[in-house]
């Protein structure tokens, strides 16, 4: 299985600069772009290809101002879609605001180590363990 690495960072002019795109990207390069862009806004994914069904296809983070949101997209045996995301239940009950959405705040974290090391997973293995993203 091939994966693909890449996204966009929104500069401070609101323009959207791409990423370089990279297959099969080693564990070094995932961690510099991701901490490279911690401290903007932006999209940053990892995908599988060819998506195959019963399991997870794409990665995706959703970053700004050093807060972060994975969401992990997959199919189920069923062929349906789920998304998986992180789950902090000492995180407070309300809605963060990323990238003009609302998204639950037990659902985004500000630990960059926890992203890397949750791509650097998905890489390895084309999953994330549901200990981590239910």
């Amino acid at each position: 299985m091939n994966m693909v690495f890449g996204g966009y960072i929104v500069d401070s002019n609101g323009d959207h600069r791409q990423l370089k795109v990279i297959s099969d990207p080693e564990e070094l390069v995932i961690r510099d772009v991701l901490i490279s862009c911690s401290k903007s806004s932006g999209v940053v994914k990892m995908q599988c290809q060819p998506e195959s069904e019963g399991r997870p296809y794409e990665l995706a983070l959703y970053v700004e101002n050093e807060k972060f949101l994975l969401m992990l997209n997959e199919y189920d045996k069923d062929g349906e879609h789920n998304v998986r995301t992180l789950t902090d239940l000492n995180s407070k009950n309300e809605l963060v605001s990323i990238l003009g959405e609302k998204y639950p705040a037990r659902a985004v974290t500000r630990d960059v180590e926890l992203v890397c090391a949750i791509f650097i997973e998905f890489a390895r293995t084309e999953n994330v363990s549901a200990d981590i993203m239910a």
